[in-house]
């Protein structure tokens, strides 16, 4: 007897019908136990914030924000499910490089024209650190330079791409920088506080310089670094002739015999 092919339907639904519960009981048991597995996990997690305390609660802020931008990049939510997405990665990630380089690029234009200066500088020394990127000089906010003054300064000059553009620093800068005994207007960004030279030494925020115009000393400003700088005394008040002599080389005079003149 044949069999009715309504029957065979009927059949082939339960039986498509049953395999699919089965298919969904499995998932369900596999989800729960990584829904244990994600819940032990969590318990421990968020124990070892509490104990931090406050860093804690920043650290988990930071986590939290980095696994939503996770999620929001890579996985892709729909009636079927939680999965992975290439093309919605691939979107996601070119929108984030874009966004991150603009906050970077806004952040460096506001750091640049809110730090801008502008000083003279009496150079004193120069030196290439990096061929074509990075160097360095030091040098004077007045005259005569000395410890005392508190007066030396200490500036790089940097390649950069944008905020200021300097493709040829060795060129545009430090060519232009005599290795000592010049006068320089320079121009340049960067934070600087005198109390804070430790904290500039640490993480190496010096101030950049990012262009200059240089001549020699004038007259008055030799006569102010060789008059007020003494670096040299010819003969300190109230040294001992003796001293003076042995230094000079020179004799020293005889006593006079009894009876005679003093020569």
């Amino acid at each position: 007897m044949a069999e009715d092919p309504d029957d065979r339907s009927l059949r082939e639904r339960a039986d498509a019908l049953q395999a699919r519960m089965e298919k969904l009981e499995e998932e369900a048991s596999a989800g729960t136990r990584a829904s244990r597995q994600r819940g032990a996990i969590g318990k421990a997690w968020d124990k070892f914030l509490s104990v931090l305390g406050p860093i804690g609660s920043l650290l988990g802020w930071i986590v939290g924000r980095i696994g939503a931008w996770l999620g929001w990049v890579f996985l892709d939510k729909s009636d079927d499910g939680v999965k992975f997405s290439f093309r919605r990665a691939l979107i996601n990630l070119t929108i984030s490089v874009i966004a991150v380089f603009g906050l970077h690029v806004t952040f460096k234009a506001i750091y640049f024209y809110s730090t801008y200066f502008e000083e003279t500088v009496y150079v004193t020394g120069k030196q290439e650190i990096e061929t074509g990127e990075l160097y360095q000089f030091g040098g004077c906010t007045s005259l005569p330079c000395s410890t005392d003054s508190d007066n030396g300064k200490f500036y790089l000059v940097e390649s950069s791409l944008y905020f200021p553009v300097m493709f040829y620093p060795e060129e545009d800068v430090f060519a232009n920088i005599p290795q000592q005994n010049g006068a320089c207007k320079v121009e340049g960004y960067g934070i600087y506080f005198r109390t804070l030279r430790w904290l500039y030494k640490s993480a190496q925020l010096y101030q950049h310089v990012v262009d200059v115009s240089c001549r020699p000393y004038t007259e008055e400003e030799i006569r102010r670094a060789v008059e007020g700088g003494q670096i040299v005394d010819a003969a300190s008040p109230g040294k001992p002739a003796e001293a003076e002599a042995s230094e000079t080389g020179e004799p020293e005079p005889s006593p006079p015999a009894d009876g005679q003149p003093p020569q």
